[in-house]
């Protein structure tokens, strides 16, 4: 952009600047064509007149270029804000799905601590376990004083249950 420094002054001091002098100049040629003004047409008045007018014109040239930086500008101000936007849902996302691991990582460590109760139980269970002799031997031991009920018959109706043994 001619004459404007928009990467180190911002587009709102070049725009407010521009436009002071604008006013001025306007004001100053249109303070040249009062009433007697109009009458006064000497050289030195008409070249005033006519460089005040190249001054707007050159200085519209520079409003309509700053119009176009600040479309510009806003243009940029709109995709940071969408990229803002979506920085911040994806960040939200990224949370979520942090808080879903973590809650996953709580289930399976709680999984894994009661497997390992269950195989401890079983280590246990295994190592206290008899043996099939001992269990036979110790069976054999109570039959001697085990027996069917006194009034017991093998013959009436029971309820569903395993017969007693006769002695």
């Amino acid at each position: 952009m001619d004459g404007f420094d928009v990467e180190n002054v911002p587009l709102v001091s070049l725009l407010n600047d521009v436009l002071s002098e604008y006013t001025g100049q306007l004001r100053a040629l249109l303070g040249q064509f009062d009433t007697d003004g109009n009458r006064n047409t000497s050289a030195d008045t008409t070249h005033t007149r006519q460089a005040a007018a190249i001054r707007l014109a050159a200085l519209d040239r520079q409003l309509q270029q700053l119009h176009g930086a600040l479309g510009q500008h806003q243009t940029r101000q709109q995709a940071i804000r969408r990229h803002q936007q979506l920085a911040m849902r994806t960040g939200a996302a990224k949370l979520r799905f942090v808080d879903s691991l973590l809650d996953a990582q709580t289930q399976l460590d709680a999984a894994v601590a009661d497997a390992g109760k269950r195989i401890e139980r079983a280590r246990v269970a295994e190592g206290s376990r008899p043996r099939v002799d001992e269990v036979v031997a110790y069976a054999g031991k109570l039959s001697r004083y085990t027996a069917a009920p006194p009034n017991y018959d093998p013959g009436a109706a029971m309820p569903a249950e395993p017969p007693y043994p006769m002695l």
